[in-house]
């Protein structure tokens, strides 16, 4: 009797990466590299075939799946939670493909498909969308670190090499991540329909294939199905009674229908409203923002905007959907840096709102916003536009009109050309150093201190003098990157090459066994001060974010060894006196920083901004055609204590005619105040912060803060001062309203 014939089955593995232009900088080469090595050193190595794919697009994505028919699919690169995984455009950038998407794709090839593993952060929502259709998903429930991620994946194929199930291998990927101490273990889930049996990858007998049928051709739609489940969605606006909040109520109107929509305006009195808003943005699958030429300068929305986004990094909801509300110019910093990378929605008349609320629908069940390409950017926001939709800014009062004063919205950093711009000692100091070579400058102060403003000036000048400039703002830094050493330098030297535009050489320096500071600082000068040739101005922003981090010590220390490097006559040296270096700080890091020997900032010009002085002030009152008399600049000083934001917002609504100074004073410290919005932002920064609300309480019943750390938290944010040995509220008017909000 003739044996059956027995044959071990190939197993296909296709392995698609992508690792967009705008996307954090990941190991993906090292991960495939690490795959391929472990399955070569198998038993079962003879069983299973590679292909892989790399900078891929949603159509690579599909003809990979159809033109290699593989068993196992695995993706590396990264996830954006419920905005889908990111693939690659045809200019690098990046594209999100919603998991519905994804399903609609896997369904067609679930027949020969077994497994997909999402080797990406927040990719659990997308594993549960294909698991639909396929046996086993292995989706990521939060962020992972390049190191969990590769270990992971070595473990798994390492179990499926040595034929193991897929429940196994996945296992001995958990497995791989605790045996290298990495805390991330249970970040890897594994989806499974209870009815499948575990496969089994011994010997089979191989029998005939029967002939196949022919059908006919199943159509599938390119609109996914809308979702039946129930989505919760924020409603963010300015509400002031305009288009904006006229358009906001509409679509909370009718996406109420199907949906759980909050909207600030159905809280009953008494709720504690900063801590409802955090709660809500926490529960939310989707955020809409209304951006038009009132509320992109509103801090509150800048807020709930900042807000979403870290929610979204960190836990993959809610989605961002912006909405420019009659509004076609560029999104100022940051707003840009949140927005720009994602699709947006256009409204600009009331003839759009039936169109507008039908995509808002479709992007809720999985399409994208119908602004979803740079091409479709610049269009909207392109010069003529602007010249045509520039918002119309008040006419100012009569005194002002004999100087022919043009106003300026007070809002953001402001034009270094501007005439309402009050130049302080530190300008001077800061504008001088910076047309010198080798110079290092900080620029300290509060939060609305006027640092964004002076920086920016420091840069124009620097360009003026032919530098080149790289600005690093740490606040975009995600919580991953800020949380691993590794990812952190290297995402650090990503970026300034990104900004140089010059190639992208970090693997070639991550490869040996030196530390990060030494990589770092061998990468800046053998490669990118060497490459350039050219004086270089290196900005950092935000720096506070570093000083809570454990390697905040080492990082300041090569900036501090950065420093001495252009006073060292060692021929390797030179490069390093054309380098300049810029920090922008809130906070007085001294204390944080063990070796004063080893900070940088305390070396090279160091300026400290301050409040506005009274005569400043009425310079100021001057510039915008002097609305106030002396009696009522000498009120405005006293309520602000010349904060040179609400002094700006002040002297701006009274010479536009929009508030008069007894309007402005009478109601200062309410919620629907002229400073209502900026109130309510710092509110809702602390309110669950109990040991901030408690020092901020402190200083403005006792005058008086025992806790170091909390007066330093609250310096940096702007919302007490120092004066002598006492802790003060930074003036009467926070003093008033915090009172009585924090109680």
């Amino acid at each position: 009797m003739q044996s059956a014939i027995v044959e071990i089955p190939l197993r296909k593995i296709l392995i698609l990466a992508a690792n967009p232009k705008n996307t954090n900088q990941l190991r993906l080469d090292e991960e495939v590299r690490e795959i391929q090595e472990g399955l070569q050193r198998s038993r079962s190595r003879d069983q299973f075939e590679i292909v892989s794919r790399w900078a891929v697009r949603p159509g690579d994505l599909r003809r990979a799946l159809l033109d290699h028919d593989p068993q196992i699919v695995h993706f590396s690169g990264h996830g954006a939670g419920a905005g889908g995984l990111a693939l690659e455009d045809h200019s690098g950038q990046m594209q999100l493909v919603s998991g519905l998407a994804l399903a609609g794709l896997f369904k067609l090839v679930q027949k020969n498909v077994k497994c997909v593993l999402l080797n990406a952060c927040y990719s659990e929502r997308q594993a549960d969308a294909i698991q639909d259709h396929i046996d086993y998903v292995i989706g990521m429930s939060d962020a992972i670190g390049d190191r969990a991620a590769i270990e992971f994946a070595v473990g798994f194929y390492d179990g499926l090499g040595a034929n193991r199930s897929y429940e196994d291998a996945f296992e001995f990927g958990l497995s791989a991540i605790a045996l290298e101490g990495i805390n991330e273990a249970a970040t890897p889930k594994l989806k499974k329909p209870s009815s499948v049996s575990p496969p089994n990858f011994t010997q089979q007998a191989v029998a005939p294939s029967p002939v196949s049928q022919s059908k006919p051709l199943e159509i599938v739609s390119s609109e996914p199905v809308l979702q039946n489940k129930r989505s919760r969605i924020f409603i963010s606006y300015k509400r002031d009674g305009g288009q904006d909040e006229d358009l906001a109520l509409k679509i909370y109107k009718q996406l109420s229908q199907s949906h759980d929509v909050f909207i600030d305006q159905n809280m009953k009195i008494g709720t504690p409203w900063a801590e409802r808003i955090e709660q809500e943005l926490g529960h939310s699958d989707f955020f809409i923002t209304l951006l038009s030429a009132q509320s992109v300068g509103s801090e509150m929305v800048l807020g709930e905007v900042e807000t979403a986004h870290r929610l979204g990094t960190q836990g993959g909801k809610p989605a961002i959907l912006p909405i420019r509300v009659n509004y076609r110019e560029p999104f100022s910093y940051p707003l840009s840096a949140y927005l720009n990378p994602i699709n947006w929605a256009f409204w600009e008349q009331p003839d759009d709102t039936p169109n507008l609320l039908d995509e808002l629908q479709k992007a809720i069940a999985g399409n994208a916003l119908s602004i979803n390409s740079d091409l479709a950017k610049r269009d909207l926001v392109s010069p003529s536009a602007l010249n045509d939709h520039r918002e119309v800014i008040p006419q100012p009062l009569p005194s002002a009109q004999p100087l022919s004063l043009s106003l300026e919205m007070p809002e953001g950093s402001m034009d270094p050309e501007s005439k309402f711009y009050i130049e302080r000692q530190g300008d001077k100091v800061a504008l001088g150093a910076i047309q010198r070579q080798g110079v290092t400058i900080t620029i300290k102060g509060p939060r609305q201190m006027g640092k964004s403003s002076l920086l920016l000036k420091t840069v124009e000048q620097a360009i003026h003098v032919d530098k080149r400039v790289a600005f690093i703002d740490f606040q975009l830094f995600d919580e991953a990157a800020l949380a691993d050493a590794d990812r952190f330098y290297q995402q650090f030297c990503l970026t300034i090459t990104e900004q140089l535009e010059l190639p992208n050489r970090i693997a070639d320096f991550w490869q040996d066994e030196l530390g990060n500071n030494q990589r770092c600082t061998r990468y800046m000068q053998t490669f990118v001060l060497r490459e350039l040739n050219h004086p270089f101005v290196l900005v950092m922003d935000e720096v506070d974010r570093i000083f809570d981090r454990k390697f905040r010590s080492d990082f300041f220390s090569m900036l501090r060894n950065w420093h001495n490097n252009r006073g060292l006559p060692l021929p390797a040296m030179r490069v390093w006196k054309k380098f300049d270096l810029v920090l922008v700080t809130a906070t007085e890091p001294y204390h944080l920083i063990a070796d004063l020997h080893q900070s940088p900032f305390n070396v090279g010009e160091v300026i400290f901004l301050k409040d506005f002085t009274a005569e400043q002030v009425a310079d100021l009152n001057q510039r915008h055609g002097s609305p106030l008399t002396v009696e009522q600049v000498n009120e405005i000083f006293a309520l602000l204590n010349g904060h040179p934001y609400l002094i700006r917002k002040a002297l701006y609504l009274v010479a536009s005619g929009q508030k008069s100074v007894e309007e402005i004073l009478e109601k200062a410290d309410r919620d629907d105040s002229p400073f209502g919005d900026h109130l309510r932002y710092h509110l809702f920064r602390i309110y669950d912060r109990p040991e901030l609300v408690q020092g901020l309480l402190g200083a403005i019943d006792q005058h008086r803060c025992e806790d170091e750390r909390i007066v330093r938290l609250l310096n940096a944010a702007g919302l007490i001062r120092q004066d002598g040995k006492a802790e003060l509220p930074r003036c009467q008017l926070y003093g008033s309203y915090f009172k009585e909000h924090l109680k």
